[in-house]
């Protein structure tokens, strides 16, 4: 099961013994400049707080589902972390942050006691973002050298999609009516108590507090580099094409009154 901090669930209670209504559930898509905010949240709650360590639900995949590869292994490591979520869940943590999808039944389940929290920032800048990061960190010979040549690749898609893989459970190449997958994720992310944008994070941050009732520690922890000047031409169209369901997700989150 997870790794879970070294402090026992307790009932949702602040630290002036009145009872809260929710737990938070930080649902941290990668490369959205959340890892600063969800240390923050986790900081703030760590008598009662949890994650789901990346290694061990990678671990248990690789035991359940050995020879699954790629985007197969992929998928497996994320149905993982929905088990593993669900038994978070269940544990009464105040505060929950995890790289796992929205999953609307497990929300329906703990509805009375969960809000659920997320940050976004525009697609094409997670796209970049997300690109340099598997360079750096993760090069690999059967990933394309250039953006440019990265973009007519299968994975392109799979990272121009992060909020419909998140929100809406799928991707583009895998279902067969992308318009109402594209309205699943819209309606998910209107199911969450509060969404941030990544270049408004000060607004975010200020919400954060108000949702949380105690200050949340203001962490500087993404350190990576930032990408280049934005590409443009065709290969900026390219960009946006790929990223086009995200777009679409993401400009309707704007229009939430819970967006901040």
């Amino acid at each position: 099961m997870p790794r879970l901090n070294r402090v026992h669930p307790r009932p949702l209670w602040s630290v002036k013994g009145c009872l809260l209504l929710h737990s938070l559930v930080y649902i941290h898509v990668p490369k959205c400049g959340g890892t600063s905010f969800g240390s923050a949240l986790r900081l703030r709650f760590f008598y009662s707080q949890a994650t789901i360590a990346l290694g061990e639900s990678r671990a248990v995949q690789s035991a359940l589902y050995p020879a699954a590869h790629g985007l197969a292994r992929i998928k497996a490591e994320y149905a993982v972390r929905d088990v593993m979520l669900a038994h978070l869940l269940a544990q009464n943590y105040r505060c929950i942050s995890v790289h796992a999808r929205y999953h609307p039944d497990l929300h329906d389940r703990y509805r009375g006691s969960s809000a659920y929290v997320t940050l976004l920032r525009h697609p094409v800048d997670r796209f970049l973002s997300h690109y340099h990061y598997l360079q750096r960190h993760h090069p690999s010979a059967d990933r394309a050298a250039t953006l440019d040549a990265f973009l007519d690749s299968p994975d392109a898609a799979r990272l121009g999609a992060q909020y419909l893989f998140y929100f809406g459970r799928t991707l583009p190449f895998e279902t067969n009516d992308l318009d109402q997958a594209i309205e699943t994720a819209k309606s998910a992310l209107g199911q969450f108590t509060l969404i941030g944008d990544l270049s408004r994070a000060r607004s975010f941050h200020k919400a954060l507090n108000a949702l949380s009732g105690i200050p949340v520690p203001a962490l500087h922890r993404n350190r990576a580099p930032r990408p280049g000047h934005l590409p443009d031409g065709d290969l900026l169209r390219r960009l946006c094409a790929i990223c086009s369901p995200d777009i679409a997700i993401y400009e309707h989150a704007q229009t939430l009154r819970h967006c901040a």
